[in-house]
């Protein structure tokens, strides 16, 4: 038994959710209000219990930035586009199943949604890469011109580019970093929206993203969720 849920699975991504609480990513009450809803060990049930909670604190985000509450906005739109992911985990699979692709485009949505509110917001990237583009994002650790480090963060299969700011960048950004994250073959969107599979030679994916158009770092510091 687990933490919270008897699954181990069910509650090892439960708290893969709940990890990101220190950077904004979630709040404790609301994941664990969450999964004492899923009652049995069912990826539907799981999708649409989370579906919900990340429905309920994006309308939070979007009445709060109607109402001019940007830090309030912001915060529940990163939550939300979190939950969304985390939504459509156990729906991984060939045939792809539209409610993945649903989830995986909320949460992208969602996080874009905060970026535009973040005191200094990302610069969304499509990296040219053989014939086609890989979506990331460039994150400044401050408003100046003074050449800094950039931590470049990439995922694993089951992660999206989004879920790297939650789980380091916004860590390396505190510490002064500049960080760019993305989407590689056989991640996020990359394999979900155009089919292009993991490939061994990863320095052939990492080489083209490092030297897409940004503020030039010093130097670079390579990692993965």
């Amino acid at each position: 038994m687990g933490l919270v849920m008897q699954d181990d699975l069910f509650d090892a991504q439960f708290v893969r959710a709940l990890a990101y609480v220190r950077s904004g990513g979630a709040e404790l009450g609301e994941c664990v209000a969450t999964a004492r809803r899923i009652t049995r060990t069912d990826g539907a049930l799981w999708y649409a219990e989370w579906s919900a909670t990340a429905e309920r604190v994006q309308r939070d985000a979007e009445e709060s930035l109607r109402r001019g509450h940007r830090a309030s906005a912001r915060d529940a739109f990163l939550r939300a586009s979190n939950y969304h992911r985390t939504a459509g985990l156990f729906l991984m699979g060939a045939p792809v199943d539209q409610r993945f692709r649903d989830s995986s485009r909320a949460q992208t949505a969602a996080f874009r949604a905060a970026g535009e509110l973040f005191d200094r917001p990302p610069e969304v990237l499509a990296i040219p890469y053989e014939g086609t583009t890989l979506p990331g994002y460039f994150f400044r650790a401050a408003g100046d011109d003074r050449p800094r480090p950039t931590v470049i963060l990439t995922d694993g299969y089951d992660g999206t580019v989004e879920e790297l700011y939650l789980a380091s960048g916004a860590a390396a950004l505190e510490r002064g970093y500049h960080v760019l994250a993305f989407d590689g073959p056989g991640q996020g969107s990359v394999i979900l929206d155009q089919g292009i599979p993991f490939r061994p030679d990863w320095e052939n994916v990492v080489s083209p993203s490092s030297t897409t158009p940004s503020p030039a770092p010093t130097s670079t510091r390579s990692g993965s969720r």
